[in-house]
């Protein structure tokens, strides 16, 4: 039996990265004596699979993972359990069986969306760096990683941003749709750091971003 799980990764957890993340759930898992199956070979691993996953820094309001389970044990029992032993910083806000015809999960997923918080930005000034970018017919990045360097063309994967919009003093909120492509996908810091080349300097760190929905197809 398999179940997915629709969990929140809160603002306290969201400096853990995605390696962190699944192995609170794992813990949270058999903390809730959930029948958890586990893989074949000489090192058995759970079968639990977390999906899409989120840059360090960034929390997600309803993230996805699913288990494959012994037997069929029931989904209201499982929900309670799990929903109290998942640590400070997520919670749960659905369980349900997936049937084994379902699709990947990754091929599914279309978008994320996700909500921009930042400060010391004025608004015109990002919504003419933000207009800038989206005429754009390519805009090149460089993620740095240890040992490499990989050139990115950013604005494929933008489908869209919203109206920028001030909350409170010298802060600016907005909503931008990043695509997904086969499991590949973009960071929101990676754009934000790209509009300095449409002169905005703006530093992705002190951005708070949330994912708040992933769009399926």
């Amino acid at each position: 039996m398999r179940v997915r799980a629709v969990y929140e990764k809160g603002d306290r957890v969201r400096f853990l990265g995605h390696l962190d993340v699944g192995r609170c759930l794992k813990l949270a898992l058999r903390r809730a004596g959930w029948p958890v199956e586990m893989s074949q070979g000489f090192s058995p691993k759970p079968k639990i699979s977390v999906y899409a996953p989120l840059p360090v820094g960034v929390a997600g309001h309803r993230e996805y993972f699913d288990a494959v389970l012994s037997g069929r044990p029931d989904i209201g029992a499982l929900a309670r359990t799990l929903a109290s032993s998942l640590p400070e910083g997520f919670a749960l806000h659905e369980l349900y069986p997936v049937g084994d015809g379902e699709p990947p999960f990754e091929e599914t997923v279309k978008a994320s969306l996700y909500s921009v918080d930042m400060e010391g930005v004025e608004p015109e000034a990002i919504r003419r760096a933000l207009d800038a970018f989206l005429k754009a017919s390519q805009v090149l990045f460089d993620v740095v990683r240890p040992n490499e360097v990989k050139t990115v063309d950013l604005r494929p994967f933008v489908l869209g941003v919203g109206e920028p919009e001030e909350a409170g003093a010298d802060r600016v909120v907005l909503d931008m749709t990043i695509a997904h492509d086969k499991g590949r996908t973009v960071r929101p810091q990676w754009v934000i750091a790209s509009l300095a080349e449409f002169g905005l300097n703006a530093d992705p760190r002190e951005a708070i971003i949330d994912r708040r929905k992933i769009i399926f197809e």
